[in-house]
C-alpha cells in the first residue's frame, strides 16, 4: 500500500487527523491511541528506544474473527482472521477492497486452540513493532515501517476465546468488570445471571452501582491470567479460572500496543441489532424463553403486533432506498430480519408504529429513550459531554429495564440471555 502513490498519500489520514479535545470523530480521538503515543514501545523486557506512532507513516491496524457458515446447512464453521488498515480514512478503511485477509481457520467447529492459528501473524506483528523496510512512494525511499494492533473486535464468544475468557457462562462473565454473577435460590438451574439489584437474593454478598462498577485493567488482567497460567495443579488452574474467568495468558497479551480489556470493545452490530433489539421483540410479544408474560404491561396483543407487521412491510412503499434494505413483515417474516433491517425498524419505523399501542405508556418511553441513545451512538461525530450523557443514559436505561422486567424474570426461570445482554449494555 505505501509502495502506491495513491494508497500513500490516502494514508496519511492518520498523521493529519486533528485532535479536538471537546469531541470524537474517529478511534485516533480514543484514549487508548493517546496513551500509546506517549509510550516507548516494549517488546518482551526490552523497552525500544521510539514511541509508538512518532513517525507519519506508522500504521495503526484493527483485527477481527467471527465463525460462519460457508454452507446452507450451518452445521459446519470456519474462521476468518482480518486485518483492517485505520490509516486509510472512514469511508474507505472497511471497503472490501481495503481488508487484509490474514486466513481462514478451517471448521468443523469453533478452534480448540485460538492462539496457535494466531502464532505466525503476531510473530509478524511484533516485528512489524520493531519495524520493516518498506519503500515510501511519496518521498520514493527505503524506510523503517512500523504497524500496530490497537484493537480487536468480534462478537462476545469471538472476543472472549481472543482474550482466552470464560465468557458469558462464567461467575465472572465481563471483561470489562469484574461482576459476579448469581443462580435463581431454590432453583436447580445452574445458569448464571448479573442484574444490578439483588434485594430478592440474600445470599448475594454483592451490591453494584451502576456508575460505578468494578473495573478492570491491564495490570490485573495479567496479574490474574499469569496466576491460572502458572498454577501448579490443573485443578487449582481451573478453580482460579472460574473465579477470575479468565482461562489463561492470551498469546495477543505479548504485543505492547494492546491493552486488556480496553483493546477489545464490544461489536455493536451484536450486541444491539442481533441481540437486544429482537430480544425486546421477544418480551413485547410474550415469547421469551420460558417466562409468564400474562398480564404484564409490557406484551402486546397479538393482533396489535400483526397490524405492526403489515404497517412495517407498507412502510416499505415510501422509505427512499438510501435508508437501506427494505424491511420485511416483523411480526410473520422475523426469520428475514438481519441486523440492517433490525437497525432501519428500530431507528425510524418503531417509533411511530409503537406509539400509543402499550397499555402502560411507559414502556413506550423507555424504548424511546434506548432509540435517542443509540442515535448518538451512530452519529459520525460526538462530543465529550455526549459521551458523559451516553454513560448516565445507559445507567438509567438499564436501572429502568431491571424495574419493569426483570425482576419479573427473576421470579420465573432462568434468565441468563437476557441479563447477559443487560450486562453487556451496561459496561459498554
Amino acid at each position: 500500500m505505501l509502495a502506491s502513490s495513491s494508497y500513500a498519500t490516502k494514508m496519511q489520514y492518520r498523521s493529519k487527523h486533528e485532535d479536538d479535545p471537546t469531541k470524537i470523530t474517529d478511534i485516533f480521538d480514543g484514549a487508548h491511541y493517546h496513551s500509546l503515543r506517549e509510550m516507548f514501545i516494549t517488546i518482551g523486557d526490552e523497552e525500544l528506544p521510539t514511541w509508538f506512532f512518532s513517525d507519519p507513516r506508522d500504521i495503526a491496524l484493527g483485527l477481527s474473527t467471527d465463525g460462519f457458515g460457508p454452507f446452507k446447512r450451518r452445521t459446519k464453521t470456519a474462521w476468518p482472521i482480518i486485518l483492517f488498515n485505520y490509516n486509510l480514512p472512514p469511508e474507505e478503511r472497511f471497503l472490501k477492497q481495503n481488508i487484509i485477509s490474514i486466513g481462514v481457520i478451517p471448521g468443523p467447529k469453533k478452534p480448540c486452540d485460538f492462539d496457535s492459528f494466531l502464532w505466525p501473524l503476531v510473530q509478524e506483528l511484533l516485528q512489524l513493532e520493531i519495524g520493516v523496510s518498506a519503500f515510501d512512494a511519496i518521498t520514493k525511499v527505503v524506510f523503517l515501517l512500523h504497524a500496530y494492533l490497537i484493537v480487536v473486535f468480534g462478537d462476545i464468544p469471538a472476543v472472549s476465546m481472543v482474550m482466552r475468557m470464560k465468557g458469558h457462562n462464567a461467575i465472572s462473565p465481563c471483561r470489562m468488570c469484574t461482576i459476579k454473577g448469581i443462580r435463581i435460590p431454590s432453583s436447580q438451574v445452574t445458569t448464571h445471571y448479573v442484574p444490578l439489584c439483588r434485594d430478592d437474593f440474600p445470599d448475594s454478598q454483592e451490591q453494584y452501582d451502576a456508575s460505578a462498577l468494578p473495573l478492570r485493567n491491564h495490570v490485573s488482567f495479567m496479574e490474574q491470567a499469569k496466576e491460572v497460567q502458572y498454577a501448579s495443579t490443573n485443578a487449582e488452574s481451573d478453580r482460579l479460572a472460574t473465579k477470575y474467568g479468565i482461562k489463561g495468558l492470551p498469546l495477543l497479551s505479548t504485543l505492547s500496543s494492546l491493552s486488556f480489556p480496553v483493546s477489545f470493545p464490544y461489536d455493536f452490530m451484536h450486541l444491539i441489532w442481533t441481540n437486544l433489539i429482537p430480544n425486546l421483540i421477544l418480551f413485547w410479544t410474550g415469547k421469551f424463553k420460558d417466562i409468564s408474560h400474562q398480564d404484564e404491561g409490557y406484551v402486546l396483543a397479538p393482533t396489535v403486533w400483526q397490524a405492526i407487521g403489515e404497517a412495517t412491510v407498507n412502510a416499505g412503499k415510501t422509505i427512499p432506498a438510501a435508508f437501506g434494505s427494505r424491511v420485511p413483515n416483523i411480526a410473520s417474516e422475523k426469520a428475514q430480519m438481519t441486523a440492517e433491517t433490525h437497525s432501519i425498524w428500530t431507528l425510524y419505523i418503531a417509533p411511530t408504529l409503537l406509539k400509543g399501542r402499550f397499555v402502560r405508556p411507559q414502556y413506550y418511553k423507555h424504548f424511546m429513550e434506548l432509540v435517542r441513545l443509540l442515535a448518538l451512538c451512530l452519529a459520525f461525530e460526538i462530543t465529550r459531554d455526549q459521551v458523559n450523557n451516553l454513560e448516565r443514559g445507559f445507567q438509567s436505561w438499564v436501572q429502568t429495564y431491571e424495574r419493569y422486567v426483570l425482576l419479573v424474570a427473576s421470579r420465573m426461570l432462568s434468565d441468563r440471555l437476557t441479563v447477559y445482554i443487560t450486562n453487556m449494555i451496561r459496561c459498554a
